[in-house]
């Protein structure tokens, strides 16, 4: 067994079976794909990588399936989760992210706007499109390894279906809802995480009182009515991240401009075709030693944070909804300016009432019915306008559409 020290979890431990993996070139190479694109350029300690963030879903899966089995054992049958299953559901928390491109949903970003700004044919998703790559680099990379990890288990099936969340089994549906869900590995690891190196205190909640207090009843994840607090806690911190962090307009904009950056490279022929073969290539700094190759605006904003600004008022409310309605219209300005006039909206849905659900008295209810703190949270919409210096003349066309918000 190998021993990581991690800011995070302390000590996460990995065994010989799943360290083959780790040591994988595949998997290595999530050391050179940051975790949250360019958001260090406004939080200079996010340098973190998808490689740490993996680990610590690997870790952090393993530890809810073992208290889970812990706490439910007096309500259901959970005997499935012994040694070989644990060891099954911490590769799926370990793989959940392998692929994962350049700068992480940032590329996503990217074909997006390649497909709908540019008309270019590319492969795109939405927010399955790592999930779906994912599965692509289990088969073409990893299953001659994982075929022989798991006694009892078709471990490539079963992981491949986990991290898709389409389970076939019962097993597979506990483990989807370990890896996937709103209360979920993958949502504890990277709130704590990217709260750290932040450097903000928004992210944070009680990780080991959730471990203790959630059980599996009637296939679904549940809490424990008297863990109320913590899960209200773990939602507005996850609510906190996304309004603070995750959405700062900033930050927004840089993903934006970046995402401009590799639609030009892609149009130059300067990254390598998205295909099982290429994949090792995929990384940050693959693009970023192309990206001068992309126009020295995108360069010099990208690398010195020079040249780009943003149009100071925030997309929101009413605003937002005549903007998303006039998608085509801006997609357009954006493809005629080569990118040098950039819309980037942001949109999340902190919580709804079919995702948790508290148990109480031999009942299952949904959290909403329970807590006035979440029965209140609501969707975050927002939209980031920038443009170049260069470009500030050429406004006017955007600026039409903004009066109308008014």
């Amino acid at each position: 067994m190998k021993i990581i020290r991690d800011p995070i979890h302390g000590y996460i431990e990995i065994d010989d079976k799943i360290l083959q993996i780790v040591s994988a070139d595949i998997f290595q190479r999530l050391r050179y794909i940051t975790q949250t694109g360019l958001a260090y350029l406004v939080y200079p300690g996010m340098r973190h990588t998808r490689f740490e963030h993996s680990l610590g879903v690997m870790h952090l899966a393993k530890e809810l399936a073992k208290y889970v089995k812990i706490n439910s054992e007096q309500y259901t049958d959970v005997s499935f989760i012994d040694d070989d299953y644990l060891n099954l559901i911490s590769l799926a928390g370990l793989l959940h992210d392998i692929g994962h491109l350049p700068f992480s949903h940032t590329f996503e970003n990217a074909l997006s706007v390649a497909k709908e700004v540019y008309g270019i044919d590319v492969e795109y998703y939405g927010k399955k499109t790592h999930v779906i790559f994912g599965n692509r680099i289990i088969d073409y990379y990893l299953s001659s390894y994982l075929d022989k990890l798991s006694k009892n288990y078709d471990a490539v099936n079963f992981i491949q279906r986990v991290i898709s969340s389409t389970p076939k089994t019962r097993e597979e549906n506990f483990a989807s809802l370990i890896i996937s869900s709103p209360l979920d590995a993958d949502r504890g690891d990277y709130l704590l995480r990217d709260s750290y190196f932040a450097g903000v205190g928004y992210g944070n909640f009680d990780i080991e009182r959730i471990k203790r207090s959630l059980i599996y009843v009637n296939d679904r994840l549940v809490v424990l009515k008297k863990a109320l607090p913590v899960v209200e806690q773990f939602l507005l911190a996850r609510m906190y991240m996304y309004e603070t962090v995750y959405f700062h307009s900033v930050v927004g904009l840089y993903n934006a401009i970046l995402s401009h950056a590799v639609v030009r490279l892609i149009q130059k022929g300067l990254i390598p075709n998205i295909s099982p073969e290429n994949y090792l290539k995929l990384n940050d700094v693959q693009i970023l030693s192309k990206l001068e190759e992309a126009g020295k605006e995108f360069y010099n904003a990208i690398l010195y944070r020079r040249g780009f600004k943003r149009f100071k008022r925030d997309v929101v409310g009413n605003c937002y909804e005549i903007l998303d309605k006039k998608r085509k219209e801006i997609n357009e300005i954006m493809k005629e300016n080569n990118g040098l006039i950039l819309y980037h909206d942001f949109y999340d849905v902190p919580y709804s009432d079919d995702e948790i659900f508290v148990y109480d008295d031999d009942e299952i209810k949904p959290l909403s019915s329970e807590s006035i703190i979440v029965s209140s949270l609501k969707s975050i919409k927002k939209g980031v306008i920038g443009y170049h210096e260069s470009a500030e003349n050429k406004m006017k066309d955007i600026l039409d559409i903004l009066r109308e918000c008014s």
